[in-house]
């Protein structure tokens, strides 16, 4: 049914949305698109003596070490995959968009999200599942935070081991 499935990952879905990639790409026998959008535009807020172009570098920094660590949970998984990370520009582009542009270039058949941070602030942020279904015709499936099996192994740790939080 499905062919290539784009899984878009925050620093912070990572793992809780690749997991059922996998899942959904095993099922279907399809190929993953990971996607890792960097957006720079919340650096913009700071104050005028701040150095933008040493934060988006931190940002980008930060970016390559989510995308490496999604490369090594696919590799792990002997699947067939494309790992991606796109920087938003200055202006004229939100992360929806960016997710729904990579969708259609890369041909996917499904596009799968992590769901969004409940913050008492999250009025103030892009509502990236409306932006991305109103640019984009493919079916588009929000994944829900999936409980680690063992909690107390999540300590400490940025990611978990996918295979050891008892997903298989």
């Amino acid at each position: 049914m499905f062919k290539k499935i784009l899984v878009a990952v925050s620093t912070s879905s990572a793992d809780s949305v690749l997991a059922p990639a996998i899942e959904a790409a095993r099922k279907y026998d399809a190929q993953v698109v990971a996607l890792h959008v960097v957006d720079p535009s919340p650096s913009y807020i700071g104050g005028a003596d701040c150095n933008f172009g040493l934060i988006v570098e931190a940002m980008e920094a930060h970016g390559h070490r989510v995308v490496t660590h999604v490369r090594s949970v696919l590799d792990t998984h002997a699947l067939p995959a494309e790992v991606r990370m796109v920087t938003l520009p200055f202006s004229g582009m939100t992360v929806g968009r960016a997710i729904a542009a990579v969708a259609e270039e890369t041909g996917a058949d499904l596009i799968l999200l992590g769901r969004r941070s409940a913050s008492r602030w999250h009025w103030l942020s892009e509502d990236v599942a409306a932006e991305v279904m109103r640019h984009s015709s493919q079916p588009t499936q929000i994944v829900s935070d999936k409980p680690v099996a063992n909690p107390a192994r999540r300590g400490g740790r940025r990611w978990i081991d996918v295979t050891a939080a008892g997903t298989w």
